[in-house]
């Protein structure tokens, strides 16, 4: 599950500079976090009323989520490379305090939304997000072969 997010986080990231790259323009955040929101709705199959208890409890999640996902890539990507023995052993042990923060924060993630949602949808939420990067990678690169007049 943990490999999995961050799997997730990485994607997102390869995804954004992919999208800068192919595209020649800046990254629109607000875009694909609609994108994103439109995308788990209809894939849950999230009604009005539990969308508006949902979301604020997913953005909170995904906010934290996202800064440990940073804090563990700083970390994965020591600024030195010849590093002691004791350092390594502390930065070993500092990413599995990580890998188990984002764990603790899934955790209560899913305690919280199963308040809302069905188990079902909780169930689903973490592959519907995947999901929905892949969609977004495969269309990012379909633009990319066809030419920059796509919209």
């Amino acid at each position: 599950m943990r490999t999995l997010l961050i799997l997730m986080i990485a994607c997102l990231t390869s995804f954004s500079a992919l999208a800068q790259r192919e595209q020649g323009r800046k990254f629109d955040m607000e875009k694909f976090e609609a994108a994103k929101i439109a995308f788990l709705t209809q894939r849950l199959d999230i009604d009005p009323e539990q969308a508006t208890e949902f979301w604020p409890i997913y953005n909170q999640f995904d906010k934290k989520r996202k800064e440990v996902h940073l804090e563990l890539r700083k970390l994965m990507h020591p600024k030195d490379e010849n590093i002691s023995s004791e350092k390594a052993t502390e930065l070993i042990n500092k990413k599995f305090e990580l890998q188990q923060e984002l764990l603790d924060i899934e955790k209560d993630f899913s305690k919280q939304v199963s308040e809302i949602l069905s188990p079902v949808q909780v169930y689903k939420i973490g592959e519907i997000e995947r999901e929905f990067l892949r969609h977004l990678y495969r269309t990012t690169r379909e633009r990319g072969k066809q030419g920059p007049d796509v919209p």
